[in-house]
């Protein structure tokens, strides 16, 4: 989209209490979403950063102008558009209205399998939120919203790719087996890391956790997918620049509308 399309057309907002979650109308919003970013990813997690991105303190990419952003706004907090963004997800709605056909996560998976999906698919990624909002009410407004914008263009499948702290997989060995015994794709939706970057996440040489341990072992975005339905794709990889080791999560979006009602204030 970003700031191009008719905006009497796009998803209501949406409030809860002081936040509110809507689009981004224009590049000064897109710009706060950049800023918050950039504190999150390079800042507090200490991602790598371009020489443009230290000098603008911005995470920017080639992506941005071509995908919707969502932004969750705290309405109590005076000042800037950039002070009171507080939260952000990145969508990518492909051959709907990206002509490129970019995606972000074929950085690290061939998702031709996606691609040539016979229905509608939406792509995730760059999720963060301020720290002192990373609470269960503030994402479940973020999906709420999610569920909206899946409805409204009759989104069949999301997917993007997730994160593991660290760029050890064996750190994660545990989660990556699990992961891949009980939650690989179907093969018709399932993409695989690329060649060069493959990492093997079956192994047989580990002892078996239970689901409850499995839980305890990933990060709560992950695990909010899981619990959502979602499926992962074939192999890990390694994300030197942002510090990661990733998983390409695939989710149908039978179980997103019912599970996130939207119950909240409409603007």
């Amino acid at each position: 989209m970003a700031i191009a399309e008719n905006y009497n057309t796009l998803p209501i907002n949406l409030k809860s209490g002081s936040l509110e979650v809507r689009l981004a109308e224009n590049s000064v919003e897109i710009d706060a979403a950049q800023a918050l970013r950039y504190q999150i990813f390079y800042e507090e997690m200490k991602a790598k950063a371009t020489i443009k991105q230290n000098k603008l303190k911005r995470d920017i990419d080639d992506f941005d102008h071509h995908f919707d952003h969502i932004l969750v706004f705290d309405n109590n907090i005076g000042g800037t558009v950039k002070e009171k963004v507080i939260g952000t997800y990145r969508l990518n709605r492909g051959n709907s209205y990206n002509k490129e056909n970019l995606f972000y996560t074929s950085n690290e998976y061939d998702i031709n399998p996606l691609t040539n999906y016979k229905g509608n698919i939406l792509e995730l990624g760059r999720s963060c939120v301020a720290k002192d909002y990373r609470t269960g009410s503030t994402m479940q407004l973020l999906w709420s919203f999610i569920a909206q914008y899946v409805l409204k263009y009759d989104i069949d499948i999301m997917f993007g790719c997730a994160s593991f702290p660290g760029i050890e997989p064996e750190l994660h060995k545990t989660a990556f087996d699990y992961l891949y015994r009980n939650y690989l794709a179907p093969n018709n939706i399932r993409p695989k890391a690329l060649k060069n970057r493959y990492i093997r996440m079956k192994n047989e040489n580990i002892i078996k956790c239970s689901f409850k341990d499995f839980l305890a072992l990933i990060p709560p975005l992950i695990k909010g997918y899981i619990r959502l339905g979602a499926f992962i794709g074939d192999g890990a990889v390694i994300d030197y620049d942002f510090n990661t080791t990733d998983v390409c999560i695939v989710l149908p979006t039978e179980k997103i509308a019912s599970r996130y009602k939207l119950h909240y204030d409409r603007k």
